[in-house]
């Protein structure tokens, strides 16, 4: 019985040795670390960037303006882009009036991505894809007085209002928009009025700039006058002839 008794002993402290070997092995578990690394780099891009919708950003737009015999020339290289300006008609059957009057250019008209013609008030786009965030200022110069090739149209003013800001990364409540500094961008030949500044962190991407709202001409529609052309009634006005003006729009990488 003792004999018994010893092995039995024996039998269960082996059993509590078995169980109390993995916490000892548990002790010694080997961990090794390696670190790996994640590496971007960027280039300018100087490509340029194409039209997009006034009213929907996230789509591109075709031909811009493919009913205007005088299409608008092509967008300028990147980085920092003026991409489109529409070209404003002020209509070419106006009657002679011997009052002042106002003449209002018509909207324009673009194909979509998908070749359908969309309606849009006139409008601007520039891009900044510089990375700098330095900000920019756009402003725009009446070359001359509206002229047919004999004569100015003498005290015509044109005005550009209700400007609206667009974009992929527009937000109501985030300071990284441009501002608009004027209500209304009277130009005066020769002269440069601003249009939009976006300072230090502001205006990153694509916008656009539009000068009212198009909606199918309804009461809410506020693109019909928002581009003006104020003529004098007592202007020499010459019939079956065109006066016709160069804007230059100008995009510096100076911030307000």
């Amino acid at each position: 019985m003792k004999t018994t008794k010893i092995v039995t002993s024996a039998i269960v402290l082996s059993t509590l040795g078995l169980v109390a070997a993995p916490a000892v092995h548990a002790a010694d578990v080997h961990t090794e670390t390696y670190t790996s690394h994640g590496k971007v780099g960027f280039i300018e891009n100087t490509d340029p960037t194409n039209p997009v919708d006034p009213t929907n950003p996230t789509d591109p737009v075709g031909p811009v303006d493919p009913t205007d015999p005088e299409n608008p020339n092509p967008g300028t290289n990147g980085p920092l882009s003026i991409d489109y300006v529409s070209n404003f008609d002020f209509g070419s059957k106006n009657k002679v009036s011997g009052d002042d009057a106002t003449y209002y250019a018509a909207p324009v008209k673009l194909a979509d991505k998908d070749g359908n013609a969309i309606t849009r008030a006139n409008y601007l786009q520039v891009t900044d894809k510089r990375g700098t965030n330095a900000g920019w200022k756009l402003s725009v110069k009446q070359e001359k007085q509206f002229n047919d090739g004999t004569a100015d149209l003498n005290g015509a003013q044109l005005q550009m209002t209700t400007q609206k800001l667009n974009s992929k990364n527009i937000d109501a409540n985030n300071p990284t928009d441009p501002v608009i500094p004027n209500a209304t961008i009277a130009t005066t030949p020769g002269s440069d009025v601003q249009v939009l500044n976006a300072g230090k962190g502001q205006g990153m991407g694509t916008w656009t700039d539009s000068f009212g709202e198009y909606t199918d001409g309804t009461a809410a529609d506020t693109s019909m006058k928002a581009v003006s052309l104020q003529v004098p009634g007592n202007s020499a006005k010459n019939t079956d002839t065109s006066y016709k003006t160069d804007l230059t729009w100008t995009l510096t990488d100076a911030g307000m």
